[in-house]
C-alpha cells in the first residue's frame, strides 16, 4: 500500500466499472489495433465453425453448413464452407475422415 500523501504528483488513479453482456465488456477491454481489424471477422467465423463441429461431434460439409449460426460474417453454403474447413485442417484444428469433418482426437498419435 502506498500513502496517499506520498504518491507522485504526476500519477493518476482511475477506477471504473464496466457492466453488460460478457462479450461487449471483453471487446471494450481488448486491444484496439486498426492494423489487424480486418482479420477479426474471419477469426470469429472460424471459431463458429470449430464450435459447430465440436457441438455436432462431427459432420459432413452440408450438415455443418446447415448448423452454422445466422450471425456469421459470411454466408457459408456447403461448397464455400470447404475452403474454410481445409484451412482449419492445415492448422491441425480439424481432420477429414472420409467425407466427415471432425475435431482431431488429441490422444491419437
Amino acid at each position: 500500500m502506498t500513502d496517499p500523501e506520498s504518491t507522485d504528483n504526476n500519477s493518476i488513479h482511475v477506477s471504473m466499472e464496466l457492466s453488460g453482456p460478457y462479450q461487449d465488456v471483453i471487446e471494450k477491454l481488448g486491444p484496439k489495433t486498426d492494423r489487424n481489424d480486418s482479420i477479426y471477422p474471419l477469426l470469429r467465423d472460424a471459431e463458429e465453425v470449430l464450435e459447430t463441429v465440436e457441438r455436432l461431434q462431427a459432420g459432413t460439409r452440408s450438415t455443418i453448413a446447415a448448423e452454422l449460426p445466422a450471425e456469421m460474417t459470411v454466408d457459408y453454403d456447403a461448397e464455400s464452407l470447404v475452403d474454410l474447413l481445409q484451412v482449419l485442417k492445415r492448422y491441425g484444428l480439424l481432420e477429414l475422415d472420409g467425407n466427415t469433418w471432425k475435431i482431431p482426437d488429441e490422444t491419437e498419435t
